[in-house]
């Protein structure tokens, strides 16, 4: 990003680093001075000045005699572990002050390590670091370097704190081996691979093994804070061989000797772990906090929404009788002519690689989403980490201020959580599929035949979608509430499936049909809680059961599958 001289200070008589952007981005350059001139560490090079010349400025660094860890290990070859220690200790004492001022780097790697005369290390080249007050001028790279990078930031995640302690882990493991944990394919192979959490196996290491499989821990949630680093870096360990296992849908398996202070992580196998199955707090708050959630299965999503929030937009109205039973929804009349803004709540597990990390224990902010062409979404983390998540669309595709509408409701939900716990409904009572668990409706023998192998269900939140997965076959059956099809017809071809109203559809990714969905009506009803006149006074649970296969083209196929799954389901639901 920039080319740095070795320069003298005229005035103080001293050597310094002088460095132009290599891109001519003078706001470059001023971010990393900016981000530099907040931060005073031994163990990061220290941001003297800026020098201005017409419109070029000249970043002015403590010039350190150096190597860096990259030139060290391409000449001299692996580090002894007792000097990678010594190295990690003082990178993750600089990581922590950076994490505390709010700073991420986001580019830790061997050729951004220094290693003084005296073996003193020091982090250098901030020119992609994050830090609120720096960034808002934007135009900060999001990028990093594949070879060290978490595999969050790879799936195209923000980096956080956690995403630079994984680098950490991955610079320390090629000083002690020599080489990257995603291989040494290029950029393209490593990129893919961390991405897919595909680590390469570590040789015993004096004792490091089971520390750097802590801070290379596939979640961002499971890796140690810096200043936990330290303390591992600086105890003894056991060694064992860190050998993680190529992870089904998020899974992490780490082999460890190590008991890492509020992590927990005993000698063993650390629990296999699903994304979509949430990680228990270290501390759960109490039933009468900010946030707190309870049974999810009756937590009211309705109760957090305010309809006020919305009244400068248009016309609004509740809608608690649509979607899963984890959702709900205000819409809005912007014009009188039913241009309709959608604004929904959803409860949700937690996220598997969120941008801003949660704490535990605590309610968290309300937190932007990056916004697609027709949505605009905000999240919050609730004390045990699930999320309340709000979405806006425009029901027609026409323009409307979405994420206005979002930041709106999203500030009156926060303001009702933050006075106390989330209010509950009573549950959901046979023959609602309310009261189903959507992973006990299909036998373990139905999903091997249909996807090829017997697979643990995964389930989602409340356990009203529930999911399997086996070699690039997905199963899905989900709960639904809708108005009566047959006055709203979904897309797809109408059926009956065990004398049960079907709909079956198929949709096209990358080009290819390669998903059947087949969407049945289970029973019609009268809901207990009215939704807004001149919408239908009864509604339609639905069971939408799912197949998909990333390897065929024949969807067809996949259809006379979900059929099978779709009858066998029928049998089970309540009459």
């Amino acid at each position: 990003m920039g080319i740095v001289w070795l320069a003298t200070d005229l005035e103080l008589r001293r050597k310094v680093a002088l460095k132009r952007s290599q891109t001519g981005d003078a706001g470059q350059i001023r971010r990393e001075a900016m981000i530099g001139a907040g931060l005073t560490h031994p163990h990061v090079v220290t941001v003297l000045d800026v020098a201005v010349d017409g419109d070029d400025r000249w970043l002015v660094m403590e010039y350190v005699p150096s190597r860096s860890l990259a030139e060290v290990l391409a000449n001299d070859g692996p580090l002894p572990p007792n000097q990678v220690r010594r190295i990690g200790v003082e990178l993750a004492g600089a990581l922590a002050v950076m994490h505390a001022k709010g700073m991420v780097h986001r580019d830790i790697k061997p050729s951004n390590v220094l290693i003084a005369q005296d073996g003193t290390a020091k982090l250098t080249d901030l020119g992609i670091a994050r830090w609120a007050e720096a960034t808002l001028t934007g135009g900060a790279y999001a990028g990093g370097t594949a070879a060290y990078l978490a595999p969050e930031a790879a799936d195209d995640h923000e980096a956080g704190p956690a995403s630079d302690i994984f680098s950490l882990g991955a610079t320390l493991f090629a000083a002690v081996t020599g080489g990257s944990p995603w291989g040494g394919s290029g950029p393209a192979a490593q990129l893919r691979r961390a991405a897919a959490y595909d680590l390469e196996p570590m040789p015993p290491t004096g004792g490091l093994a089971p520390v750097l499989g802590a801070l290379m821990a596939k979640q961002p949630a499971r890796r140690p804070t810096a200043d936990q680093v330290q303390g591992l870096l600086s105890g003894d360990t056991t060694d064992r061989v860190f050998t993680p296992g190529r992870p089904h849908r998020g899974r992490l398996v780490l082999v460890s000797a190590v008991v890492v202070g509020v992590m927990l992580v005993s000698a063993g196998v650390f629990a296999a772990i699903r994304h979509r199955t949430p990680a228990a707090p270290s501390k759960p708050a109490a039933a009468t906090s900010p946030g707190a959630l309870g049974d999810p299965r009756t937590a009211d999503p309705c109760a957090l929404l305010v309809p006020g929030s919305l009244a400068r937009f248009g016309k609004v109205a509740l809608e608690p009788n649509y979607g899963n039973f984890n959702h709900c929804d205000l819409t809005v009349d912007t014009t009188g002519k039913s241009d309709i803004i959608d604004v929904s709540l959803e409860f949700q597990l937690p996220e598997e690689y969120p941008a801003v990390p949660p704490v535990p224990g605590k309610l968290g902010q309300v937190q932007p989403v990056p916004p697609t062409e027709n949505r605009c979404q905000r999240s919050i983390a609730l004390p045990n980490l699930y999320l309340v998540v709000i979405s806006a669309r425009q029901v027609h595709n026409q323009p409307a201020p979405l994420c206005g509408a979002a930041e709106a409701v999203a500030l009156g939900t926060y303001g009702l959580l933050a006075n106390g716990p989330i209010p509950h409904r009573p549950a959901y009572k046979s023959p609602s599929t309310g009261a189903l668990d959507a992973c006990t409706l299909l036998s373990g023998k139905e999903i091997s035949t249909a996807i090829g192998a017997a697979v643990s269900a995964e389930p989602d939140y409340g356990n009203w979608t529930c999911y399997w997965e086996h070699g690039g076959r997905q199963v899905t059956v989900s709960f639904g509430r809708e108005y009566p099809l047959e006055g709203d017809p979904p897309d797809g071809t109408k059926t009956t499936v065990s004398g049960r109203l079907a709909y079956v559809d198929t949709s096209t990714n990358d080009g290819r049909r390669d998903e059947c969905d087949l969407t049945l009506v289970h029973r019609r009803y009268t809901p207990t809680v009215a939704s807004e006149k001149g919408t239908p006074p009864q509604r339609e649970e639905t069971v939408i059961v799912s197949l998909e296969n990333k390897d065929t083209s024949n969807v067809q196929t996949e259809c006379a599958a979900a059929t099978v799954l779709a009858s066998a389901l029928v049998a089970r639901l309540p009459h």
